[in-house]
Parts: C-alpha cells; sequence; structure tokens
C-alpha cells in the first residue's frame, strides 16, 4: 500500500514471492472487502447452503433438525459475525435458509411455518426452541468488542484499535471515509447511540480507577475528557 506498481513487481521478484491484490483472504478472513455489500456475504451463505445439501432433511426428525440448525448452521457464520455488521438482507437469507430446513428440507413442496420465527427463537423456558436469532446474533459479537476495549488493557490488538480509533470511549463517529472506518461505524451503530437509549451503556457498570486512563482533550475552547 502507497507504493507504485512498479515497485510492488521488482519487490516481489527479489522476494521471489507473488503479488496479491485486494481483497484477499486471511486466517479465512477476507481483508479489504466491503461488509456492506451483499456479494461479501455470499461465501457464507453458499456454504451453509453446500453443507444442507450433504444431509438428508426429509429423512431426519424434528428434533435432528433443530440439533443442526444450534450446532452446525448458526455456528458457520460465527466468524464472520464476529467482526462484520452484516446486511438485514443477508440476514434474513440464513434466516430463510433455516426455516426452510426446520420445516422440511429437502421436500419438492413447500413446507407451511406454523409458527412465528420470532417464537422459534425465544428460550426453551420461555416456550421457544432455543435457535439464535441471526440478527441479534451479530449485534451480541459486535458489541462485546466494546465491552473488551473497556475491561482489557493489555494485547496487540487493543493496542493496534487504541492507536487506530484513539476516541473509542466516547464512541464518535470518526471522520474517516476508508475501508478500515466501516467497521467502526457499523460498531457504534450496533452498540446504539443517544436517539436509541445506548442500550450497550446503560448495562456496563463503570468503575472509577487511578485516573491513568481519563484523556483530556480541547474542543472549542472548552476541556472536556473522555
Amino acid at each position: 500500500m502507497g507504493i507504485s506498481e512498479l515497485d510492488l513487481r521488482v519487490f516481489s521478484k527479489c522476494l521471489n514471492s507473488r503479488h496479491m491484490g485486494l481483497p484477499f483472504k486471511y486466517l479465512g478472513m477476507p481483508i479489504g472487502g466491503n461488509p456492506r455489500k451483499k456479494v461479501f456475504w455470499n461465501p457464507v451463505v453458499e456454504k451453509i447452503r453446500s453443507r444442507l445439501s450433504r444431509w438428508k432433511g426429509r429423512l431426519l426428525s424434528m428434533a435432528g433438525r433443530i440439533c443442526l440448525i444450534k450446532s452446525v448452521i448458526s455456528a458457520l457464520p460465527l466468524f464472520y459475525f464476529s467482526f462484520f455488521r452484516a446486511p438485514v438482507s443477508v440476514c434474513n437469507q440464513i434466516r430463510c435458509i433455516q426455516a426452510q430446513f426446520l420445516w422440511g428440507w429437502g421436500h419438492e413442496s413447500r413446507k407451511i411455518a406454523w409458527v412465528k420465527w420470532k417464537w422459534i427463537c425465544r428460550p426453551v423456558e420461555y416456550g421457544g426452541l432455543g435457535i439464535k436469532d441471526i440478527n441479534c446474533f451479530n449485534v451480541g459479537l459486535l458489541a462485546k468488542w466494546k465491552w473488551r476495549l473497556g475491561t482489557s488493557k493489555e494485547g496487540l490488538w487493543w493496542e493496534i484499535l487504541q492507536a487506530r480509533y484513539e476516541c473509542w470511549r466516547k464512541m464518535g463517529v470518526s471522520s474517516g471515509s476508508g475501508i478500515e472506518f466501516v467497521w467502526w461505524k457499523d460498531l457504534i451503530r450496533v452498540c446504539g447511540n443517544v436517539t436509541q437509549g445506548n442500550w450497550l451503556d446503560g448495562r456496563l457498570q463503570l468503575c472509577v480507577g487511578d485516573g491513568q486512563c481519563v484523556k483530556f482533550c480541547v474542543i472549542g475552547g472548552w476541556m472536556t475528557k473522555h
């Protein structure tokens, strides 16, 4: 990044390495893609569909299909959901696949859904089946980043985020416009803002420390802390 194409070719030849372009995969995670686009999530959706094609849904009982949805289908997008905010259309697509598999995957005719999906996602003790709601699951995994930033004070990942997004305590929208700021802005939205009641901050308990992590900044002639 930040060098010419000619220099890249020279360095690649000297180091005897191939020249990669964006986006690419690193440890199974796409780097350089836009998670707000539906095409970014196609590998996840296709992976779920390919996994279902190996199972004979019509030969499984209802209990067997519920078990597979909980242990496999809901876990396949876990890696992506831990880092990126999934679009509503992608969540609906995965939810539709889950519902089709639950009510009769593999049958030629379309099966009737006898219960609303929001009731299916309720805990067992409240009359549901305990299947995770995809959208809430994604929001919870992303909100955990803010919780970890407030509770952890060490680690390479913490130092990187602290240096890149220094104002994480007040969770203000950064003025950056690059693809790396898409992740940060999505994180702010899922944690809730003033109009949404700051649902995450309302469930956190702050403890007074020694003051070493308090930072002061001057805005418009006034000194504030965050």
